[in-house]
């Protein structure tokens, strides 16, 4: 019986010493549906998608000023215009595929692809993922408030961003 429990014991102790060298975070299959989920309830339906896409472009544009000169083509100087709301609204159906698909490796791997060429033909650069970040959180964060699961978004953001460079 005391073999039994020394056994025991020391498995739970090894099991303790591996999760302390574990990542703490990672864009499991937990943090898949998290983002999915609040995903939705952040960007919403209908008019709500224009005024969410406002104001993430009204953080994006406040914190890199000298951005709105790539975006000259969809009138990045004027976040009202109907050009850039239009491309905008375009960017986040994307976006929003590419969140619905973190679950299915190979429709992800076509959403990245296809994010990529779009982002090479429309002059975007890879250094934009990492600009938008604290803009995306920051909007995330004031229409999810206390529900935002922050390491979730981190984690499978850094993932994806690492995908399209």
């Amino acid at each position: 019986m005391k073999l039994l429990l020394v056994v025991a014991l020391l498995g739970c102790m090894v099991a303790w010493a591996q999760a302390d060298d574990a990542p703490t975070h990672s864009c499991g299959a937990l943090q898949k549906f998290k983002i999915k989920r609040q995903w939705r309830t952040a960007y919403g339906e209908g008019k709500h998608r224009l005024e969410f896409a406002l104001h993430f472009w009204t953080r994006f544009f406040k914190g890199h000023p000298k951005d709105r000169d790539g975006f000259q083509k969809f009138r990045g100087d004027n976040i009202y215009s109907p050009q850039f709301q239009a491309f905008s609204q375009r960017r986040f159906a994307a976006f929003g595929m590419v969140i619905d698909t973190t679950d299915d490796p190979e429709a992800l791997k076509i959403m990245l692809e296809y994010a990529k060429a779009d982002d090479k033909a429309t002059g975007i650069k890879p250094e934009f993922y990492e600009d938008t970040r604290d803009a995306l959180m920051e909007t995330l964060g004031e229409y999810l408030g206390s529900r935002l699961d922050w390491d979730a978004w981190t984690d499978c953001l850094n993932l994806l961003m690492s995908t399209l460079k």
